[in-house]
This record gives C-alpha cells, sequence and structure tokens, in this order.
C-alpha cells in the first residue's frame, strides 16, 4: 500500500457513513411493506436484499482498507520517528543539549590505569565471543535437514548480529563527549534493542551482560580522554611553573650579584674611611668623617637585609605576590584574574601575561606581597568562588565580580600593604574605541 492511500481515510470513512444511512432506509422501509399486493412485496425483498448484500460487501472491503490504512500510519509513524532519532544521534555537534554533572564511575590515579582497565574490558568481551557467551541463541536448527548447515546458520547469524552492534558501539564511543554521553548510552541501547528484535526469527540476540560490557567501556574510554586532558594541564602547569622558577632563581642570582658587589663597593668605602680616622685630624673632620662612616654603615645594613630577604625567598616556596588585573578589552567590565607569582620582580609576569594571546595589556588592581602568597590567594579563590567564570577547570582563575566587592574584601588584609586600583587604565583598549 502507498502512502497516499492514508489520505484516502476521509473519503472511505465518508462512503461507510453513507452505507450504513442508506442500509438503514432500506431496513425501515422493509416495514412498510404491507401495504404492497404479494409480487410487489416479493420483488421489492429481493430488490433490498440484493442491495443489501452489496453495501455489506463493500462496507467490509472498506472497513479491509480503512485497517490497512491505520496499519500504514502507525508503521510510517514508526519509520518517522526512527528518521527523528537518527537525526539527533548524527547531529550530536549541531544539537547541543542539557545535561546534568556527570558522576564518574571510577577512581583512577593516572590515565595508564584507566588504559589497562579499558584493556581488562575488552579482554572480557574477546572472552565471552569466544565462550560464546557474548549472544544468546538457539542451537537446534536444522537445515535441509542438516544438523551442521544449522548449526553454520545460527554461527553465522552470531557473527552478524556482534559484527554490526561492535562496529555501531566503536562509532558511538569514538565520538562520546561531555555534552553528549547520555545520548551515546542510549543509542547503544537502542542498537541493542533493535538488533534483538530484528534477529529475533533467528532466535539470536545479544546478551545482556555483554551490553553491560559495552557501556563500562564507553563510561571508562570517556574518564581515560578526561583524565588525559587532566594530565596535560598539569604537565602544562607544571612546566609553567617549572619556567617561573627559572626565571625567579635568573632574578635571584642578578639580585645576588648586584647587592655583593654593592657590599663589596660599601665596604671598601668604609675601609677607606677608617684609615682616614687614624690619621691625625680636627675634631670637625673627625665628626665629618663618622657621619660619613654611619651612612655607609645604614647602607651596608640596608643592602644586609635585601640579602636575607633574598634568602628568605629563595628557601621558601610560599613567599611571593598575588596579583589581581583585568583586561576589559578581551574580556569586558568586572572580570578579574587572581593569581600567584614568585617572581622578584612581578610586573615582568603581567607582561608576559599580556602577551599576543590577549589583544590588549593586562591592567593591575593590586599587587601584593605575603610571605603565604598561595594561603592568600586560596582564600581568594574560595571568597569568590560564585563569581568562577569556569565553574569545571578550576585551575582557570577568572572570576567576573564586581570590583568594589574585591576592594572591600582586600580591607580585611591590614596586615598587608595594599594599593588598590579601581579603575582600571586600558589606555590601549580606550584609544582602539575612539578610533573606531
Amino acid at each position: 500500500m502507498s502512502i497516499f492511500d492514508i489520505f484516502k481515510y476521509n473519503s472511505f470513512k465518508k462512503e461507510i457513513e453513507t452505507l450504513n444511512i442508506e442500509l438503514d432506509n432500506l431496513k425501515n422501509k422493509r416495514y412498510s411493506l404491507d401495504k404492497m399486493n404479494a409480487i410487489e412485496v416479493e420483488n421489492h425483498v429481493a430488490k433490498l436484499e440484493n442491495k443489501i448484500n452489496e453495501s455489506n460487501s463493500i462496507l467490509e472491503k472498506n472497513k479491509i482498507k480503512l485497517e490497512e490504512i491505520h496499519n500504514s500510519i502507525l508503521s510510517h509513524t514508526e519509520i518517522l520517528s526512527n528518521l527523528k532519532s537518527n537525526i539527533l544521534s548524527v547531529h550530536d555537534d549541531l544539537n547541543m543539549e542539557s545535561h546534568g554533572l556527570y558522576v564518574p564511575r571510577y577512581d583512577f590515579a593516572t590515565s595508564l590505569v584507566f588504559k589497562d582497565e579499558l584493556t581488562n574490558i575488552r579482554n572480557k568481551q574477546k572472552t565471552m565471543i569466544k565462550n560464546k557467551n557474548a549472544t544468546n541463541h538457539f542451537s537446534g536448527w536444522t537445515v535441509n535437514g542438516s544438523a551442521s548447515e544449522g548449526q553454520k546458520m545460527t554461527n553465522n547469524a552470531i557473527k552478524q548480529i556482534l559484527r554490526s552492534f561492535n562496529n555501531e558501539c566503536e562509532a558511538s564511543i569514538n565520538k562520546v563527549k561531555y555534552n553528549n554521553i547520555e545520548r551515546i548510552e542510549n543509542r547503544i541501547k537502542k542498537s541493542y534493542e533493535q538488533l534483538n528484535k530484528i534477529n529475533e526469527v533467528n532466535k539470536v540476540s545479544i546478551s545482556n551482560p555483554y551490553l553491560k560490557l559495552k557501556l563500562e567501556e564507553l563510561y571508562l574510554a570517556f574518564e581515560y580522554e578526561n583524565k588525559k586532558q587532566e594530565e596535560k594541564e598539569l604537565l602544562r602547569e607544571e612546566r609553567e611553573r617549572e619556567k617561573e622558577e627559572k626565571a625567579l632563581q635568573k632574578e635571584i642570582e642578578k639580585k645576588q650579584s648586584s647587592i655583593n658587589k654593592d657590599l663589596e663597593h660599601y665596604n671598601n668605602m668604609l675601609q677607606e674611611l677608617e684609615q682616614k680616622r687614624d690619621v691625625d685630624i680636627t675634631e670637625s673632620e673627625l665628626n665629618s668623617l663618622n657621619e660619613e662612616i654611619q651612612t655607609i654603615l645604614n647602607k651596608i645594613k640596608e643592602k644586609e637585609d635585601e640579602k636575607n630577604d633574598l634568602d628568605y625567598r629563595n628557601k621558601h616556596a610560599s613567599a611571593g605576590y598575588v596579583y589581581i588585573i583585568s583586561n576589559i578589552g578581551a574580556f569586558g567590565e568586572d572580570v578579574l584574574k587572581i593569581g600567584v607569582t614568585r617572581r622578584l620582580e612581578p610586573l615582568d609576569r603581567i607582561s608576559e601575561l599580556s602577551s599576543a594571546s590577549v589583544p590588549f595589556k593586562f591592567d593591575i588592581h593590586a599587587l601584593i606581597f605575603s610571605y603565604d602568597a598561595y594561603s592568600l590567594e586560596n582564600e581568594l579563590h574560595q571568597y569568590f568562588d560564585k563569581y568562577r567564570i569556569n565553574k569545571v577547570n578550576y585551575r582557570k582563575e577568572f572570576f567576573k565580580v564586581p570590583i568594589k566587592e574585591v576592594e572591600t574584601k582586600l580591607k580585611e588584609y591590614g596586615h598587608l600593604t595594599i594599593d588598590f586600583i579601581s579603575t582600571p587604565d586600558a589606555d590601549e583598549f580606550r584609544q582602539s574605541q575612539n578610533k573606531s
């Protein structure tokens, strides 16, 4: 039956209704035949009965036709539903859906453990296939009276259903991402149901334990990829820290060299001045000489303090600067980055962040030196957590928070020297805006 027949439904319905009315009319007329003579009655009854039989025949044919149309509608509705489902599966990247947070099923420390577990799951699948536990199947078929031919037919059906299911699972698992894992899971389950339904006539179906192994593979593959990405991020951060540490050591070496030269210079000056004091000089000259010596001693003390501070910075990895910066040209108003650097010259670190990866330079709102800079940074991150922009990757230190709220919070750290700038200069951005 063509789908065009569906549109004849109303026509058939009207025809049936007309026939029923005519039949009722004929039956009603039959009760008024006592007014006719016997011959007329006999002839009229015969005509009416023929008409009734014809009407019943047409009615029966149209009922059959109507049932066929109804079945066709159901069939095409199912086809349409399947097509829509397939479209959703094919266009994962185009149709973004809202999903809850994925709850990890495994707690492995490294991606290598995930990889080993994936290998283990796949080996279990191979064992099930080898032992013929991957499917449920009937082993009593015969073909042309031959049991061996029947077994061959069953084996071919097993191969076919497993090949189809495994190919579908592999293609689906390779596409799994955070935003589509639920859909991929449903796709695998649907494939399982459809293949089992198609193969009902062969009495071959994929077993539920095998389906569960495939779903485990899906979850493992997803978490494996996530773990690898996490490790890449950690490695990138580690390299960044190493780069920072090397830059710090260079700065310390340069600073130590400068301090040592200054100390050597001041000590030489002090020695020369003390030698002059041993020579016969007037009291006025002696007083002036003592003042110079005291000035040099003060400078030596300053340099010794710098040296001690530098030694402390070198030995204590927690000392550094917490910086609060913004880039309204790149990220908009009230978007702040709260980070930490151990560098002696924190402006060098800010300059590196203002590299070619952003269109404008970062502006500094605050540079806060602390001997426990990482704890201070962590406190600020926790306090402004609800303002985080990236709520998944906490290594991204950007917050959309009113600048006044940050200024108010920093006032609680009265023991620290904090110069806060509320309004960023954003010179390049503002000049660019004026030229637009």
